[in-house]
């Protein structure tokens, strides 16, 4: 099935009681049967890793998070691994095989560790990709716009394999929009076909949403903070100006690029999840 537009959705802690995981699926699965255009659920693994590269797993094991979800949404569900944290390939393989096997998870997005100098023990994300590629699975990796070489790292990802990419959380354009350009230019010149690219939004409703967003890494001009920080209402203002966003990031591409493109709605923190809901909903519009 194609997909125009996808919705993250955050595992709860390892260390939730029952009462509480059940009543917090339930929440989130309420909210996500108003999202009619949404078919695919995106489902990220929460890890924390020390100076050493050694990683953390703070939330339940996304595999089982998704098919739960899935089973009671009745949407497909895509899972996000960080590859580079894997004992080996040999481990990896095994954790894709059970992930199709046992929890019935077809969707994938493979991500690489944190830390450029550290030597990982699992697979680069072209050796996921290409590990990957044998599964008959469908799968993607990460686009991080305006990071030194990006639309290079996108071209090899994609000739191992990579059918998409989801960005990170957007609040301005120019980054994302060269880099695709460029990704555009590149697979045209080498006959590539090029993946698609899901990019990121999230409604933000308070000053730590905001730290919070910043510090995960999104670019946020000063004009764009202080439209936030003296709205009346942060939510409402923060959907507004992300569907101002998506225009014109949609009508620039169509005009530089054309590359194929999607969104990908996140919360970050449940307190936002209705307005999630809501800028999903309407920024599915602007699909058409």
């Amino acid at each position: 099935m194609e997909h125009k537009l996808i919705f993250e959705v955050m595992p709860y802690s390892k260390t939730s009681s029952e009462s509480y995981a059940q009543k917090i699926t339930g929440r989130i699965a309420e909210a996500i049967k108003e999202l009619k255009n949404v078919t695919l659920l995106n489902i990220p693994e929460i890890v924390e890793e020390n100076h050493n590269g050694q990683p953390y797993y703070r939330n339940i094991d996304a595999r089982k998070f998704g098919k739960e979800l899935g089973e009671k949404c009745g949407k497909e569900t895509m899972v996000n691994a960080v590859v580079a944290h894997h004992n080996s390939k040999a481990d990896f393989e095994r954790w894709l095989g059970q992930a199709v096997d046992s929890y019935k998870i077809r969707n994938f997005i493979f991500v690489g560790g944190k830390i450029p100098s550290i030597k990982y023990p699992g697979p680069s994300v072209p050796e996921a990709n290409k590990i990957a590629s044998s599964k008959n699975v469908n799968f993607g990796n990460i686009f991080i716009p305006g990071r030194l070489g990006e639309a290079g790292r996108l071209f090899e990802k994609t000739q191992a394999g990579c059918k998409f990419f989801t960005s990170q959380v957007l609040f301005e354009a120019g980054h994302a929009l060269s880099d695709i350009s460029l990704y555009a230019q590149k697979c045209k010149a080498e006959k590539v076909k090029p993946a698609k690219f899901y990019l990121s939004f999230a409604p933000i409703s308070s000053e730590e949403d905001l730290f919070f967003i910043k510090w995960l890494g999104a670019e946020m001009s000063r004009e764009t903070e202080s439209r936030l920080k003296n709205a009346e209402g942060m939510g409402q203002e923060s959907i507004s100006i992300v569907l101002g966003l998506i225009e014109k990031i949609l009508g620039s591409n169509k005009k530089k690029s054309n590359a194929e493109v999607g969104l990908n709605i996140e919360y970050v923190m449940i307190h936002n999840l209705g307005l999630a809901v809501e800028l999903a909903n309407k920024s599915s519009k602007l699909l058409g």
